[in-house]
């Protein structure tokens, strides 16, 4: 029989079981973790540093101010010509005054008075007078007292190139077209005059100033020699004494010679009105008339207005009274005259001249100009 196992001894009770909690006992605070670290690094800007960067900054203000004003200028000129109708060169400017056509009369102002800059101005307008093939004749726009005796005669040359290309030239006389304001007119192809217009004056005067009062009064007493060969070098030419019945026969001469060119010139230019040689002597003496007086002893044609000169410049060029497209001559606008770096190089009035600027002015004072100049 087979022997059976021993029986198992009663189970003992299991221990209870412990949680993971009290197994790894109570919990610790937790580590608070480190806080950031902020490091602030000082640098201090080197002076080379500050300077370049003002540099920078003026620079860059420096360009956008030149451009600007760069940028302005070209934009004036663009609207100056577009607006005006206005076409430019080196010397003059053309502005339409009236648009009616394509058959043109063309306006040469002559303001103030006469010398060299009004010579090259003229001799400009001329120029492109001559150029313009729809110009069909010339208003001659004269309100001047008169001025050089060679610039008068100069203009009165340019003047004469529109004859010879048979253009009419009508002169339109304003306040006062008086000596070589009237020179310079007397051989247009008709002359109107406002009605308080001042002409005539056809003569020539010559001013001198003598220094040796002033020499006396400041203690100097001035010397002037002439080579020997030419002993006459000094007649009429020594401000620095009282002048002799020579000195003054000398220049008495002189305005004799330009007085007779402005006699012929007259005489040529009207020999159509004045036809007596003794009535063209009574009005040729040096005396001014009133519009109304020139008119009677016809050294005008007519008297009126601007507008009625360009009428007659129409009818003489055959174009229907209107119809011309009007276009004046201006001076070149000096746009960069009154720039800080143009105005820097001008000669400032409060510097003390010097001894060639002292030199200069006394002979510029004491040089006997001839003048066509109403006084």
């Amino acid at each position: 029989m087979a022997e059976m196992p021993p029986p198992l001894p009663p189970s003992l009770p299991s221990p209870p079981s412990l949680t993971a909690r009290e197994v790894r006992g109570p919990a610790a605070a937790p580590t608070p973790a480190p806080a950031p670290v902020v490091q602030v690094v000082e640098r201090r800007a080197g002076f080379g540093r500050s300077v370049a960067a003002f540099i920078t900054s003026i620079g860059a203000l420096g360009a956008v101010f030149v451009l600007g004003i760069g940028a302005t200028l070209v934009l004036m000129v663009i609207l100056g010509v577009w607006i005006g109708g206005s076409s430019y060169d080196e010397f003059v400017l053309w502005r339409t005054q009236r648009n009616a056509g394509s058959r043109q009369v063309a306006v040469i102002p002559v303001r103030g008075v006469i010398d060299g800059a009004q010579v090259s101005f003229v001799r400009a307008c001329v120029d492109q007078v001559l150029a313009a093939s729809s110009v069909e004749a010339v208003v001659l726009r004269v309100d001047s007292p008169g001025g050089g005796v060679t610039s008068a005669d100069q203009i009165w040359y340019e003047l004469g190139r529109l004859e010879k290309r048979s253009l009419p030239v009508v002169a339109s006389f304003g306040g006062v077209a008086a000596s070589g304001g009237y020179y310079i007119a007397c051989d247009s192809d008709f002359i109107m005059a406002e009605r308080t217009t001042v002409t005539g004056s056809i003569g020539v005067i010559a001013q001198i100033l003598t220094l040796e009062g002033l020499m006396d009064k400041v203690g100097i007493e001035p010397v002037t020699l002439v080579a020997s060969r030419s002993p006459r070098k000094n007649v009429a030419n020594d401000t620095f004494r009282e002048w002799t019945e020579e000195d003054r026969a000398q220049i008495i001469g002189m305005l004799d010679n330009a007085y007779e060119i402005f006699h012929e010139r007259v005489q040529t230019g009207r020999a159509s009105v004045i036809t007596d040689a003794t009535r063209l002597a009574e009005v040729a003496d040096g005396s001014v008339f009133t519009a109304a007086q020139a008119l009677d002893v016809g050294l005008v044609d007519g008297i009126g207005y601007l507008d009625d000169a360009l009428a007659e410049a129409e009818k003489r060029a055959g174009i229907p009274n209107g119809r011309a497209t009007i276009r004046s001559l201006q001076r070149r606008p000096t746009f960069f005259e009154g720039l800080p770096l143009v105005r820097a190089n001008r000669p400032r009035a409060l510097d003390l001249p010097d001894a060639d600027s002292i030199r200069s002015l006394i002979n510029e004072l004491g040089s006997v100009r001839l003048m066509y100049l109403m006084q």
